[in-house]
């Protein structure tokens, strides 16, 4: 069917075979070339998703660390070194 987009070529190889097989039931009368065309693009949501997951544990990681919360003894733990070596 024409088409104004430019095509992509991918290789079937036995990776994208499986994951089509185990889609396939799911979608029954898709195409395989939708199939790879709606998983490309779940799948790069998911990748964003994953990422910004991942940047706001860092981030509230980095808060945990520099906002002195009370759930730590930040006066214990400014020395520590001295608290583990004593005795």
């Amino acid at each position: 069917m024409p088409t104004p987009h430019r095509r992509i070529p991918v290789i079937e190889d036995s990776e994208l075979a499986e994951a089509l097989a185990r889609v396939a039931p799911l979608f029954p009368k898709t195409a395989p070339a939708r199939l790879v065309h709606d998983l490309a693009i779940r799948g790069a949501e998911e990748f964003i998703h994953e990422r910004r997951v991942s940047e706001n544990a860092i981030e509230q990681l980095v808060a945990f660390s520099t906002e002195g919360r009370d759930l730590v003894d930040w006066d214990v733990l400014e020395g520590i070194d001295a608290l583990a070596w004593e005795g």
